[in-house]
């Protein structure tokens, strides 16, 4: 069975995650849990011998707190929760312990919620770049502003690198989703023709079953990249955008390159998966 560690922090802006997380684990029948990271406080005054105590008390108050959190949660969907449990964990740097309890506990995917104003959004104090850049783990970012809706197509942007391994990936989890998927690559228009032939819409097809369309676009060097999938997303309204980056993040960089000052930007509006490339 699948694995789906949700962070939150309490906010309303992190109920966003939770409630896809919740979709998905109804899809896929994935097991859930919930995760919340504190960092507890000692007074000065107190005794040596009873920290560990104090620590103890604080621990079980934030997890009755994240127990009734999310079951308000589960009556605001007015869904019936199936399996989940909820975990929390003393720790000075959220981050941290995201990714180290994400591995140990053999996660399948980190879903974290998007928050904050500018730049890359916030998740929990720390930056969804960093988490993305330091996961071995797939991460699935919710923008706060997402709305529930069905998951009904995902949307796969492909650098044509590994595509073959990617593809198998996106594939298995469209068909655990009961889903199909659309492929996007972008490219320069001398090399549209090239990618054409290794994007074969009924080569691919006949080999992957669950992909339904292949979307070849050029990419203009005068206009930012994120600009252009943005329009690419908006066409194809998919429930999910899955992309796979490098560990120097250089692709996802271009993505998340759009100014303040830029009036739109999909990221606010769907939920984005992203794979470390290989695997790694």
């Amino acid at each position: 069975m699948k694995k789906i560690l949700v962070t939150t922090d309490f906010s309303t802006h992190s109920k966003a995650g939770m409630r896809f997380a919740i979709q998905l684990a109804g899809r896929m029948k994935a097991e859930l849990v919930f995760f919340h990271c504190f960092q507890a406080l000692i007074p000065t005054t107190i005794h040596r011998d009873r920290i560990e105590n104090s620590m103890q008390e604080q621990a079980e108050k934030h997890l009755k707190k994240l127990e009734k959190f999310v079951a308000g949660l589960y009556r605001s969907m007015k869904m019936t929760p199936s399996r989940y449990r909820c975990v929390v964990k003393e720790e000075l740097s959220p981050e941290s312990a995201i990714l180290e309890y994400a591995v140990r506990e053999k996660f399948d995917f980190i879903c974290i919620s998007t928050r904050g104003a500018g730049g890359v959004q916030k998740i929990i104090g720390t930056n969804t770049s960093s988490i993305i850049h330091k996961s071995t783990i797939p991460v699935i970012a919710v923008p706060h502003a997402y709305r529930v809706r069905e998951i009904k197509n995902l949307l796969y942007a492909s650098d044509l690198e590994n595509l073959e391994q990617e593809i198998t990936e996106v594939t298995e989890l469209t068909r655990s989703l009961g889903i199909r998927f659309d492929l996007a690559h972008f490219s320069f228009t001398e090399k549209l023709n090239l990618a054409r032939t290794a994007l074969d819409a009924d080569t691919l097809g006949r080999k992957y079953p669950q992909l339904e369309r292949v979307f070849l676009e050029p990419f203009d060097v005068k206009e930012k990249f994120a600009v252009q999938l943005d329009r690419l997303v908006k066409k194809i309204n998919p429930s999910l955008v899955a992309l796979f980056t490098h560990t120097n993040l250089t692709w996802f960089d271009k993505l998340f390159s759009i100014s303040r000052s830029e009036t739109f930007s999909f990221i606010t509006k769907t939920p984005m998966l992203v794979y470390r490339k290989g695997g790694k």
